[in-house]
């Protein structure tokens, strides 16, 4: 085997697209603490057939040490591709089962950081060597080949997308209703996607807002959708919002609006705002305080070529950080 991807308890798009483009295997491992399964898992699929390559998907601390460990005795080379959430910490829980295991990003053979910043922190945070931590963009991702309409009654050409993962730190109910202060939303509709059952309290909160706009033509909740419907709408849109509050990372939406070329309208953290050019002119701010004015000059015509522009540039940085690892994964092997 030339090599395995490692991934426990969630399996990212990251990993998939990663694993896909490098020719490796998959082995993903759903396990929750204390990871016992997949400790023994992982040793058995490392101990039966060594690979010569072991990249592993970061958190999950222990997975890191296993793998470090097991690479002295069956000498293989080990990557780390470190998520957000390993490196940046934000609560007492994810410090706890984290940092501990920072150490064993100085014996790997590689460590992937996904943007300038995240690069630096790992440096910082881990002692980790500079000429070791290669920074790797998401690969583009590759729709279905395939596409299904989506059974919603909406013109799609005048849809502005927001995909959602439900989640406590997104401010959907804030977004809907900037969103219907816009002049845009007199002619667009907004759709958001994502499984809104995860959060019924943000779902109530999104319907008041609707409720208190009388706009329940304006605003589109998809709920679940099939890949091949998703991608439909993607591909249909007029633009992609981008809404995150969280450092040190590039949101899958976003490279998702660049593999079908719509206009991103941003959140602005520092991550993006260097990797995208301070002089975006699609960021808003993190208090939504400028959103609808945003959204209203970034969805007229004469700012759609300068942001679809910066995506393609943003498509040649991930186009050309895949080739340099392939490169490099090619020397290993």
């Amino acid at each position: 085997m030339l090599g395995v991807f490692i991934a426990w308890k969630r399996l990212s798009r990251r990993t998939e697209d990663l694993a896909r483009e490098l020719g490796l295997e998959l082995a993903f491992i759903r396990d929750s603490l204390p990871y016992a399964r997949a400790i023994a898992k992982t040793l058995s699929i490392l101990y039966k057939n060594v690979p010569k390559i072991v990249f592993v998907q970061l958190p999950q601390g222990p997975l890191l040490a296993e793998t470090a460990i097991l690479s002295r005795f069956l000498k293989f080379r080990t990557v780390a591709d470190v998520h957000t959430g390993f490196i940046y910490t934000t609560t007492f829980k994810e410090m706890l089962l984290n940092r501990p295991f920072y150490k064993y990003l100085r014996y790997v053979e590689l460590v992937l950081a996904h943007n300038v910043l995240e690069r630096e922190l790992i440096v910082k945070k881990t002692g980790a060597a500079e000429e070791k931590v290669m920074i790797v963009y998401d690969p583009l991702p590759s729709p279905p080949h395939k596409l299904v309409k989506p059974r919603i009654a909406l013109d799609f050409s005048k849809s502005i997308v927001l995909p959602a993962s439900w989640s406590p730190d997104e401010p959907i109910d804030r977004v809907v209703e900037e969103f219907l202060k816009a002049e845009v939303s007199k002619e667009h509709t907004l759709v958001v996607t994502g499984n809104y059952k995860r959060n019924v309290g943000l779902y109530n909160s999104v319907a008041r807002v609707v409720e208190r706009f009388k706009a329940k033509s304006s605003v589109v909740l998809t709920g679940f959708m099939l890949d091949e419907e998703y991608w439909y709408l993607l591909k249909n849109c007029k633009a992609v919002i981008v809404l995150t509050n969280r450092e040190y990372t590039l949101p899958h939406a976003m490279w998702e609006s660049v593999t079908v070329q719509k206009p991103s309208i941003v959140a602005k953290t520092r991550t993006l705002e260097l990797e995208l050019g301070s002089d975006y002119p699609c960021f808003f701010n993190q208090d939504l305080s400028n959103f609808a004015h945003t959204l209203d000059s970034c969805i007229a015509e004469k700012r759609v070529g300068n942001v679809v522009s910066v995506a393609e540039k943003l498509a040649l940085k991930s186009r050309q950080s895949i080739e340099k690892l392939k490169n490099v994964v090619q020397g290993f092997a």
